[in-house]
């Protein structure tokens, strides 16, 4: 069985670095079995830089998820 990795991206804004990134994914390419702009962390970075967004939210989601992270070292 073929064993999958997931790579996040960050695209840099500089047009010589976007290059750099575009002929990456192209090396890439004939192993690239799926690919989304849609995804959970897309939609929340567009949220988080929303003018309207307040940051205690993000805090907030962020100490529960250290508190879930924590639980699931203590069960194994």
């Amino acid at each position: 069985m073929s064993k999958y990795v997931t790579i996040v991206i960050r695209m840099p804004e500089g047009e010589v670095e976007k290059k750099q990134v575009s002929e990456g994914m192209m090396l890439l390419a004939p192993f690239k079995t799926a690919m989304s702009l849609e995804d959970e962390m897309t939609v929340l970075e567009m949220i988080e830089q929303h003018d309207e967004f307040d940051a205690a939210i993000a805090d907030d989601a962020r100490a529960k998820t250290l508190e879930l992270h924590r639980q699931s070292e203590a069960i194994k």
